[in-house]
């Protein structure tokens, strides 16, 4: 059952605020400008949750990349140590990167976005005579696609706080 509530803001805005609450489904919220939109709106979703379509966001609202990240390496220390010594630097940077969105907001433009980045960051080349640089070889920011992936598929498998592997994970090849 949905119910839409009508807003007027101080400035005279009119806003409709839409809940759909369901029996064994958690209630979805949202706001729109205009009352079509509203209606449209609980049309498709209640026929989603009904058909079991309906993509349920809401543990992936509660949280965000840092937070996944975190209790990511806090498990895999536990299960294999090595493991976490050799992907915390590259979950870092990601940490770094977009920590502060909330999973539910990851897309895979800001994937690529960010993988695009990290190719062309320039690192110290150890080899080469002190202090010259280079690029990141693909296999390295490959190696930045799979940590972060691994921390995906865990929130999905085992926490639970998305109900599908992301899409932009999946094109974590270069």
């Amino acid at each position: 059952m949905a119910t839409i509530q009508k807003r007027t803001n101080a400035e005279g805005e009119t806003s409709f605020h839409v809940r759909v609450r369901l029996r064994g489904h958690p209630t979805q919220t949202c706001t729109f400008a205009r009352l079509t939109d509203a209606r449209e709106w609980v049309q498709q979703t209640e026929t989603a949750i009904r058909e079991g379509r309906y993509f349920k966001t809401v543990e992936a609202k509660k949280h965000t990349v840092a937070e996944m990240i975190d209790r990511y390496l806090t498990t895999i220390e536990q299960r294999k140590p090595k493991r976490c010594e050799d992907v915390r630097p590259y979950l870092y940077w990601w940490r770094s990167q977009i920590g502060a969105h909330l999973l539910s907001n990851v897309t895979r433009a800001i994937i690529i976005e960010k993988r695009d980045l990290l190719m062309q960051g320039k690192v110290i080349n150890k080899k080469l005579k002190s202090g010259s640089t280079k690029l990141r070889s693909p296999g390295t920011a490959n190696r930045y696609m799979v940590a972060l992936s691994t921390a995906f598929t865990m929130a999905v498998n085992e926490w639970e706080w998305l109900q599908d592997h992301l899409h932009a994970m999946r094109a974590n090849t270069l």
